[in-house]
């Protein structure tokens, strides 16, 4: 019998002795299974020529060395022979001792359960050819079926959760479930009062885990999501479980919940439950790249879904709200509960990203909790590629991420200031990937640097004949690459036509998830925890786009245009165009001859054919590229325009403190209005000079909050103490990752402990003074005779 499913979670279990991969997975026809392979062992690979060696130094670890020789190669072309071990952890150990001996492994790191699913080709979907039997947990269960690679789509089922509890998180007082049907809270009452509709009474917290145990085992989800509900919810759940000694079983087996705290700092905890996905919101915002000044579910709510938290008082004092409407108030205490675990499926759900990352999976073969494994996603793809050809990669050594070797970046060129109309943008599509397919890069295909190689692109109007060589492609810094079959290349030839078409067909969950995948080549190829790593290759790629740039420039400056601004793959050219459907019409053209003389320019120096292309990406009515704040020279990364077409208000801001999570309210208002004047041709002193009296007066104190991340626990700050450490340690009570602190006559306060009354003044020379400056220069004024602390005799 044969069944296609998508597999959610890999994993291992010893079963006497035996390991046994499990792949927890739900079929096409919404039935939950889990496959369990007792056929397979944990095996690396070592040089045919050190087998001798490896047998005595190692032959009593409880290793198996194949006397055969290995259809599998190194990337080198060394021929290479199987070592076995008995279970997964006998793995490390024995990679230890043949390292000690100077003995080279391959893929002796790769995670037993990862490795069976790259083996087989496998991507997030499969096809099992096998009879299954009912099972504990899931509707089947297949014993070492055979499993092929499968194009296979699921809906996952999702259900959210949150928790509350006391002001220390000692002690839990409710657990409210939303999706799949539900939306219920259960409350912890030892009285037995009478409860609102939609909340269940339970006389204590054992008996609250006990009913959320069976609430998810009945509604069978996929995935549970919530906000922080790893290092919050779920490790609550577990002290409270092992305090009252409940067995807390919310898996689809008999395990109970494991949280594993974080490996370092920040590094982020993991739960683990068996045959269920745990895919916290905001880590699902963060790999989707949604970007939010403050990631509390209030904050992500308002702006995501327009509704925040059902608290009467302010969100700063809800630990206070929540405590007396759980004594006093129920209704209102049930409401809040169930609103925040229906806020954090409503915005998972708003953003599609627990789909975003089923469909990653799909694409990496990392499972939907780790697609944002960015190495690890490029592991699984090269490592199966490899395969394909019989070859093993290197073993990557533990502490190899700490390696620092010299990066060069992009071409960024130096912006001329000042205020322009009718600015063209024109950007590479894709270039970091349009280059890797354009010259055959890739670590297999690797042939070393030139040896006459300077490291320094030649200047992009010299010969390009004289970069030709019969057998190897060279890049401008000399690194060489081989002609034939290469794997990045062939990977980006099947993603990029796959983007076009899921655009193409409006799926913008496909098409974002492929373009997160091909961006993220190149920074792995950059890190020096990738296996793949080689400085050399990332600074071919960047070489290349800094080349390519700068031979665009030339292209239009040879035209008589005037490049304004550039940054990595784009470029902005003032078009000198009488109206806006004039120069749309010429870019157009522009880019046309652009790209047709590119790709001959590319022939022509490098024997390749060019996947290179440059787009007419907007046009801006105005643009504005302020200078730097203590000097003539443009700032680098900075700008604001409005699109043709587009009101003034439509304002674009780019690197600007509008955009930046460290900056005030107040400061973000203020620069938005004065840009939106600026546009308009509107006046803006007496916007500015009646900002500055109402800040002065107190009535713009609710803009005044700055909040900043912490980068490390509190007590590693040694060296020095930024203010919002300051006021991380002030705070009542455990401060978050992200503090939201006030600047007060007495220092940086926190959100929830604040004393002394806001340092106006401060606000003014730091907040309004930097984002107010550079509009005003454009005008000839200065601040302080706008805001009237001295004479000018005329304003705008």
């Amino acid at each position: 019998m044969t069944f296609d499913g998508c597999i959610l979670q890999s994993s291992y279990r010893v079963r006497s002795g035996v390991p046994v991969v499990q792949l927890y997975g739900r079929l096409a026809d919404g039935r939950s299974f889990v496959v369990r392979d007792s056929r397979v062992r944990p095996a690396f690979y070592i040089r045919a020529a050190d087998r001798a060696r490896a047998v005595a130094c190692a032959g009593g670890h409880g290793m198996r060395v194949d006397p055969r020789p290995h259809a599998f190669r190194s990337m080198a072309g060394a021929a290479l022979c199987r070592i076995e071990a008995g279970i997964p952890s006998d793995v490390p150990p024995l990679r230890d001792v043949l390292h000690g001996a100077g003995i080279p492994t391959f893929e002796a790191d790769v995670r037993f359960a990862v490795g069976y699913l790259i083996d087989r080709g496998i991507r997030g979907g499969c096809r099992i050819t096998g009879n299954p039997a009912p099972g504990p947990g899931v509707d089947l269960v297949f014993d070492d079926p055979v499993l092929e690679p499968a194009l296979v789509g699921i809906t996952p089922r999702v259900l959210a959760f949150d928790i509350e509890t006391d002001p220390v998180a000692d002690r839990l007082l409710a657990i409210a479930l939303y999706g799949l049907g539900l939306d219920e809270v259960l409350v912890v009452d030892p009285g037995g009062r009478p409860m609102p509709p939609q909340a269940t009474g339970l006389p204590n917290e054992r008996a609250v885990l006990d009913a959320f145990a069976q609430r998810v085992s009945a509604c069978d989800p996929d995935v549970l999501t919530g906000w922080n509900v790893i290092e919050f919810d779920l490790a609550m759940l577990a002290r409270v479980a092992a305090r009252v000694r409940f067995p807390l079983r919310l898996g689809r087996d008999d395990n109970v919940l494991r949280v594993r705290p974080a490996a370092r700092p920040f590094g982020g905890a993991s739960a683990v439950i068996p045959g269920r996905l745990v895919l916290d919101g905001i880590d699902l915002l963060r790999g989707a790249f949604v970007r939010q000044d403050d990631y509390s579910l209030d904050a992500v709510a308002r702006s995501v879904l327009g509704e925040g938290k059902a608290l009467a008082g302010p969100v700063a004092d809800r630990v206070g709200e929540i405590l007396a409407n759980y004594r006093d108030d129920l209704p209102a205490f049930a409401r809040y509960a169930r609103t925040d675990a229906r806020l954090a499926l409503e915005i998972v759900q708003q953003l599609d990203v627990v789909n975003l990352a089923f469909e990653r999976s799909r694409l990496t073969g990392m499972t939907p909790d780790r697609v944002a494994a960015s190495i690890a996603s490029f592991d699984f793809l090269y490592l199966a590629a490899l395969h394909r050809m019989g070859i093993a990669a290197p073993t990557l050594h533990p502490g190899t991420g700490g390696v620092q070797v010299a990066q060069a970046g992009g071409q960024v060129l130096e912006p001329a200031p000042g205020l322009y109309d009718l600015v063209w943008v024109f950007d590479f599509k894709s270039l970091y990937p349009s280059i890797i397919r354009t010259f055959n890069i890739d670590p297999l295909g690797y042939a070393g640097a030139a040896v006459d190689g300077s490291g320094e692109a030649p200047a992009a109007t010299s010969d390009p004949s004289a970069r030709v060589d019969e057998d190897l492609i060279v890049t401008p810094g000399g690194a060489r690459f081989r002609r034939g079959p290469a794997i990045l290349p062939l990977i980006l030839d099947d993603l990029m036509p796959r983007r076009d078409a899921a655009k193409r067909a409006g799926d913008q969950v496909a098409a974002q998830a492929i373009k997160i995948l091909m961006n993220s080549f190149y920074g792995v190829l950059g890190t020096p925890a990738c296996r793949f790593h080689n400085a050399a290759i990332a600074n071919a790629i960047t070489g290349l786009g800094r080349h390519l740039l700068m031979w665009t420039k030339h292209w239009f400056e040879s035209r008589g245009f005037r490049v304004l601004y550039g940054d990595t793959d784009s470029l902005f050219v003032a078009s000198g165009a009488a109206d806006a459907s004039a120069a749309a019409q010429q870019g157009r053209a522009l880019v046309e001859a652009l790209n047709a003389e590119l790709a001959a320019y590319v022939s022509a120096g490098w024997r390749v054919d060019s996947r290179l292309e440059l787009q007419f990406e907007k046009l801006y009515a105005r643009l504005l590229l302020p200078a730097m704040r203590h000097g003539p020279e443009g700032a680098r990364k900075r700008y604001v325009g409005v699109r043709a077409g587009e009101p003034p208000e439509a304002l674009e801001f780019v690197g600007m403190e509008v955009v930046r999570r460290d900056w005030t309210d107040l400061a973000k208002n203020v620069q938005r209005e004065l840009y939106r004047r600026l546009f308009a041709g509107d006046p803006v002193a007496d916007y500015l000079r009646e900002t500055v009296r109402a800040l002065r007066a107190g009535e713009l104190d609710r803009q005044l909050v700055y909040r900043k991340g912490l980068r490390k626990a509190l007590a590693s700050y040694t060296a020095n103490t930024p203010p919002h450490v300051v006021a991380a340690r002030k705070s009542p009570g455990a401060p978050g990752r992200v503090i939201a602190y006030v600047m007060t006559t007495r220092g940086p306060e926190p959100l929830d402990a604040l004393e002394a009354p806001p340092d106006r003044e401060h606000y003014l020379d730091r907040q309004v003074r930097p984002v107010a400056e550079p509009v005003l220069h454009t005008l000839g004024l200065e601040f302080e005779a706008v805001i009237g602390d001295e004479t000018q005799l005329t304003l705008f």
